[in-house]
């Protein structure tokens, strides 16, 4: 397994309570990042982050798909620090549904997160970048993207 420096870096991970995300944020840490996790389920959040227990971890309970929470979000790490590495992870699947019964309310759900929210992101993290004169962004995926699912239209769409 290839060792990256991320000494003196710190990474925003976005969905970082469970799943992808959370590996991705114990995997920064042992590999010397400062990870602060976005995620919108505060119990999971709580819970999972007592499983680390690491000084350089913190979190904050952010909506992506809420503009000015994300902005706030991001005032609140760059007034004490930087933020050098952005994880766009945070996403949800949606229900399963033919699209003419594709419910409206779910469908902007689904996009307000997957899409919206890493658009989000990227508008409040980059400048900070920009500033800095360094920033890399890695936004997760799914092949549903590419391939398309015929019973998940927003998913495949955000993707």
């Amino acid at each position: 397994m290839n060792k990256f420096d991320l000494k003196n870096k710190t990474a925003v991970i976005t969905g970082g309570a469970q799943g992808f995300g959370f590996d991705i944020a114990k995997k920064f840490l042992n590999f010397g990042a400062k990870v602060v996790i976005w995620d919108v389920n505060k119990k999971e959040l709580k819970k999972n982050l007592k499983k680390i227990n690491h000084s350089n971890l913190s979190y904050n309970a952010v909506d992506v798909s809420d503009f000015k929470k994300v902005k706030k979000a991001t005032n609140k790490i760059i007034k004490h620090s930087k933020i050098d590495i952005l994880i766009n992870n945070a996403g949800i699947a949606g229900p399963n549904f033919k699209t003419w019964d594709y419910p409206l309310e779910e469908w902007q759900k689904v996009i307000d997160i997957d899409l919206s929210g890493v658009f989000y992101c990227c508008k409040t993290i980059v400048p900070h970048f920009i500033k800095h004169n360094y920033g890399r962004i890695v936004n997760i995926s799914s092949i549903a993207g590419k391939e398309g699912n015929p019973n998940a239209m927003p998913y495949s769409a955000a993707k």
